[in-house]
This record gives C-alpha cells, structure tokens and sequence, in this order.
C-alpha cells in the first residue's frame, strides 16, 4: 500500500559546476525510481542542450520551458503547466530556448527567483520536483538554486571531478546567503563508481572527508554501467530498462533515502543513516 504524500513537493536541484557527472542521469533515474513508488514527480531539464527531455524521448512542448521563464520574469504571465509533457509516469518540462532564455533573463531584475515564481503555483500537484541543471553557476543554476529546497550533488568518482567540488558548494553559499536561506545540501552522490579500481576508492575516501568537512552526508554510489547509457538511447529510465541491474538498484536505494527522509521518518534516519562522513 502507497503511504501518502504529504502537501507541497520538495524541490531538489541535481546540480554541479562540472560537466558529465551524471546529473542528468541522476534526474531521470532518481526521478522514476521515485514514480515507482507512487510519487508525483515534476522533471525540469534548465540544460541548454536538453539532454533529459532527448534521454526520455519527450515531446518538444510549445511554449517550452524557456518561453515560460521569460513571460515569467518579464510580465509574470508565464504558466509552466503549458510546458508540462508525461513521459515513463513523470511530468517533464523542457523544450528549446533555454539558452536564449539565460541571456535575456539575465537583463531583467528579477531574473533570480523566475523558476521559483513559476513553480510556485504548481507544488501542490507533485511530491517530487528534480531540477537537471547545467554545469555551470550562471543564470539558471542560479534560478534552480533559488527555487530548491534541497540540492543532490553527484560527483564522478575521478580526482578532477572530485577536485572541482569547491565551485558548486561556493555556488550553494552565495545563494543560500542571497535568495534562499533554508537551501539544504542533501548530499554528495558518487557516480561512475568502479569498486575494482584503486583510483576510485582513493576518490570515495577523499568524498568521505569533504562529507565530513562539509557536514553533509554521502550516499551511496552509483556504478559505473553501461546498461545506463542503454537506457538513455533507448529512451527509458535504467528501471524499466534493465530492472535487475546494478545501477537500477543503486538509484532505488537513493529513491528510498530521499523519500524516507523527505517524509521525516525518525526511524529510518536512526537506523539507516551513518555518521556524517560515511557512505549511507
């Protein structure tokens, strides 16, 4: 039996500077493993080049994304229900544009919290909404940042990516002290994650300590598989792709940490949750 779902969706932004850590494919698979268990789930893909909508095989909506946002920001118009398409049991909002959207919203003075705006009448329909944003803090980062409740940072389980972990988390504090004083880091997210390499384990070792330093807790990593990439030329979340699978399992377990504590279940938390530092 499906608990029911508290009122209000928690917004969470998929973010990071860095580009090809998986965000988007944290989005699609964290989002539909949430669906799987009954969640209404909002999906909005703020990359320019839209890889989230083509990973799920979405219709291009007219007015897209970027169109709304801009009615948004510049005569508070804008009505992102029109942007909405249904893909795989989810909501997805998207469409082309969104790179000229940055641009232009980054002339208007409100530009900052456009998202938030347009999302706000729509919270209420969904339990989940995932933001897939660019690898980037510029305009639409930044708008996601404004607009979450709580961030998931995925971070390839490589030194470089690992390295670069200072710019979002300088990202976070900017607009936590600017726009968003209750933005939360839910956590860090190891992707591409080999057990048989040395190099990995050493990167899982240093993502412990800056878990620990940051004071953020580290989830479970996600391997590296190729059945992944299978799933996005298909068009299809890695759950109903290849269910049975490795990484399948890892972003229903994520699933099951996000819900779990999006729902304050003090049980869970008690029993599940390691010291902060530690992979849970």
């Amino acid at each position: 039996m499906v608990e029911t779902a508290p009122s209000g969706a928690n917004v969470i932004a998929i973010a990071n500077c860095k580009g090809g850590v998986a965000k988007t494919t944290t989005t699609v698979n964290l989002g539909a493993a949430l669906a799987s268990r009954g969640r209404r789930v909002l999906l909005i893909d703020l990359d320019a080049q839209q890889d989230l909508c083509a990973a799920l095989r979405t219709p291009i909506p007219r007015p897209g994304l970027a169109d709304v946002l801009l009615s948004t920001a510049f005569f508070d118009t804008g009505n992102l229900a029109e942007a909405f398409v249904t893909a795989h049991g989810m909501t997805v909002a998207g469409g082309y544009g969104i790179a000229h959207a940055e641009r232009e919203l980054a002339t208007n003075t409100s530009w900052e919290n456009a998202l938030k705006r347009a999302l706000a009448p729509h919270l209420s329909r969904f339990d989940y909404v995932l933001l897939d944003c660019a690898p980037s803090s510029h305009c639409l980062t930044t708008n996601a940042l404004a607009a979450a409740h709580d961030v998931v940072i995925p971070i390839q389980t490589e030194f470089l990516a690992a390295n670069q972990l200072s710019s979002i988390m300088s990202a976070v504090d900017d607009v936590r002290s600017r726009l968003n004083s209750s933005l939360k880091i839910r956590g860090f997210l190891p992707t591409m994650y080999d057990g048989r390499s040395k190099h990995a384990l050493g990167v899982m070792e240093h993502l412990a300590l800056q878990a620990h330093m940051w004071g953020v807790r580290a989830f479970k990593p996600i391997p590296r598989a190729v059945r992944l990439a299978e799933a996005s030329a298909a068009g299809r979340p890695i759950g109903q792709y290849s269910e049975d699978s490795p990484a399948a399992e890892a972003y229903d377990v994520l699933a099951q940490a996000i819900d779990h504590r999006h729902r304050g279940a003090a049980m869970y938390a008690s029993t599940n949750a390691l010291a902060v530092g530690t992979y849970a």
